[in-house]
This record gives structure tokens, sequence and C-alpha cells, in this order.
């Protein structure tokens, strides 16, 4: 476990999920969805997991639009959000078992 004092406000979606927004085909299409939804929401998130490259992890956990509950984990790109001073608390690292 790592301790952190920060949330991550996300200010805009990544270029290469941004190319793929009209492409309901395309691999990435989901994955652009969530980024969306996170940046439309203008909510502070709570870093879940700090990865072995130094990447910032965040859970979305929402209810569709079926109803049905979703989990998800999403990589938050350092050149699409802001850092903002928060209360220190612990996040998993990638080598955490």
């Amino acid at each position: 476990m790592k301790s952190i004092n920060y949330l991550i406000h996300v200010t805009r979606v990544p270029d290469d999920l941004l190319a793929v927004k009209d492409d309901p085909c395309a691999e990435l299409y989901v994955t652009y969805q969530i980024y969306e939804r996170v940046r439309a929401s203008s909510l502070l998130w709570r870093v879940w997991m700090i990865d072995e490259f130094d990447g910032h992890w965040i859970e979305v956990n929402f209810v569709n639009n079926e109803g049905e509950e979703e989990f998800h984990t999403l990589k938050i790109d350092a050149d699409t959000c802001r850092y903002i001073e928060d209360d220190t608390y612990s996040v998993l690292e990638a080598h955490d078992p």
C-alpha cells in the first residue's frame, strides 16, 4: 500500500479515445464511453491503484441504462487531469499482493 494526499479531476478525454468516439465497433469504444462519463461528471476521484509505471487507476462503478451494475477500473492519463490536494489515504500499488 502507498499513501497519497490528492484526488483526481479528469478534465479531458485522451486523443486516442476521442478518435473512436463515433465508432461503436472500435475496440476502445467502451473505454471512451467510461472516460467521457468520468470527465462529464465533474467529480473528484480517489485513486484506486498506482501501477508499476506510476500510472493512476480509478474505480468507476455505476448503474447502466438497463439498470444493471457495472464495475470498471480506468487508467487516467496524466495530461488529462488535475491533482487536487486532499486528506491522506492508502492506495494499492502494482506489486501489492
